[in-house]
């Protein structure tokens, strides 16, 4: 027996989940990076900011996924 295939819709919503945690690393890196007035986000800004996250932001995740596959829901019944 196979693994079950995932619909488009819940493949949007990983993408969405995934997002919500590529903003949070980002979001720690331009910080990380705007402290040393730098015009660019190294990846070892990205590398500290992923080590951060997960130590002290990892909490509020579930949260910010949550809102953002409402928020995801909302666009696409709006958009039907």
């Amino acid at each position: 027996m196979g693994q079950p295939t995932l619909t488009h819709e819940s493949r949007c919503l990983l993408l969405v989940a995934g997002g919500a945690l590529e903003q949070c690393i980002e979001n720690r890196a331009r910080a990380i990076a705007a402290g040393r007035s730098a015009d660019e986000i190294t990846p070892e800004d990205v590398e500290t900011a992923s080590a951060a996250f997960f130590r002290e932001g990892l909490s509020g995740l579930p949260r910010l996924v949550q809102q953002a596959m409402e928020r995801y829901r909302h666009c696409s019944t709006k958009a039907a």
